[in-house]
């Protein structure tokens, strides 16, 4: 479906974030991902970090350099010079947190998710010493975000995969496809939502990170209800971010900005679906 044939209320009400950078557009967690999306007029950008084997906080998905660069080995066994030399598509390198922040800083805000326990002195280390950054951190490991929440008074966002029926659905269709520890990360995103409530209103959060899948208006209200936004992901169909965006929904986040803020362009002010 084309954007001009969308009548959307995103135009005005809610906000796009680009997931892993622009990733249908550039590799995924890279400086030109995240250049892109900037670019774009994002209003903000995802990215996940492991720590390096010197201790450098790095931007990467998984644990492992199998699935997004030329090499392979657990993160863990590489510092932060040798992923510099790595592909990780397009003559990419597996950029540092550090890199990454520096580069948007005062442009664009920035969803920091943390779901390596060993990052979290790096993330404060490197988050503290930029000017004019904007970020908040999610997990699906919610007692990193509680450290974070305590030791830095880092704006936090429990991630929950919403509700049990989604993890096993998502378990069985990726399963062959995921490491042991992404197994481990989507039993943790397994806990429903109601339980993502009551963690985020006991450590302060500002909202909830939650699976697009199964939200309803009613889930949306309760969770408002809780004085907390709903940030949504993985969402890269212009009709279902206007969906979202109908009931609520705060902020989206997509593989595809370009196709999302074009399609919010062209909506005319006010518009409702």
């Amino acid at each position: 479906m084309s954007c001009e044939h969308i009548v959307l209320t995103i135009g005005e009400i809610m906000k796009v974030y680009a997931h892993r950078g622009a990733s249908l557009e550039h590799p995924e967690n890279t400086l030109a991902a995240f250049a892109r999306a900037v670019e774009l007029g994002a209003e903000g950008i995802e990215l996940d970090c492991y720590r390096a084997k010197d201790g450098t906080v790095v931007v990467i998905h998984d644990n492992t350099l199998d699935r997004t660069t030329n090499a392979t080995g657990a993160v863990t066994e590489w510092t932060a010079a040798e992923l510099r030399e790595v592909d990780a598509g397009n003559g990419e390198h597996v950029p540092t947190l550090k890199e990454v922040l520096t580069l948007v800083a005062g442009r664009i805000r920035v969803n920091v998710e943390v779901n390596d326990p060993t990052a979290v002195d790096g993330v404060i280390e490197v988050t503290s010493g930029i000017d004019d950054l904007d970020w908040f951190a999610s997990s699906a490991q919610w007692e990193v975000l509680a450290e974070l929440r305590e030791r830095a008074g880092a704006e936090v966002y429990p991630l929950t995969i919403g509700t049990a029926e989604n993890a096993a659905a998502m378990m069985s269709r990726q399963h062959d496809q995921m490491t042991e520890e992404q197994v481990a990360n989507l039993r943790a995103w397994a806990r429903r939502w109601p339980e993502a409530i009551e963690f985020a209103k006991e450590i302060g959060a500002a909202g909830l990170s939650i699976y697009e899948v199964g939200l309803t208006p009613d889930i949306v209200a309760a969770i408002h209800e809780a004085g907390l936004e709903v940030w949504a992901w993985t969402i890269n169909d212009p009709a279902r971010a206007d969906e979202l965006a109908a009931i609520g929904v705060d902020a989206v986040c997509t593989d595809a900005p370009a196709e999302l803020i074009a399609a919010r362009e062209v909506a005319p002010p006010g518009a409702v679906s």
